[in-house]
């Protein structure tokens, strides 16, 4: 089964928590062992954003991570013209932000079923979501 990583999980595996890390590296680890992993390139930008903003990681930091550990496992997918048609839809169909509604489009052209994320908006969208 083929699923997306979100920023949020990202920003975990970026951001040192306290007694997760063993915990969401074995998780990330067992999803790329029995799952194709894909996200796309306005994750990894969300991702490396929040995780300087909000937890104050610097930006080589938060990029040496994605390059060693996710861009090795991970398929990033493209987003285009296709995907913008898909997410104006879907802001007005699901009132989705923007960043949200380009991943189910990113999903949905690419025939995802699955997204790796705790944000609770796509729990009431038409996909499966995966967390620890």
């Amino acid at each position: 089964m083929e699923v997306l990583l979100d920023a949020s999980f990202l920003i975990y595996l970026i951001v040192p928590t306290s007694g997760m890390e063993e915990e969401l590296a074995g998780f990330y680890r067992d999803l790329i062992k029995d799952h194709e992993v894909c996200t796309d390139v306005l994750v990894l930008d969300e991702a490396i954003f929040i995780s300087k903003k909000k937890y104050s990681v610097p930006y080589r930091k938060s990029i040496e991570f994605i390059d060693e550990y996710i861009l090795p496992n991970v398929r990033v997918l493209p987003i285009g013209i296709e995907e913008y048609l898909l997410a104006r839809r879907n802001i007005i169909k699901y009132d989705l932000k923007l960043s949200d509604a380009i991943h189910l489009a990113v999903m949905e052209n690419h025939g995802l079923q699955s997204i790796v994320t705790e944000d609770e908006d796509f729990r009431r969208l038409p996909v499966s979501v995966m967390w620890l």
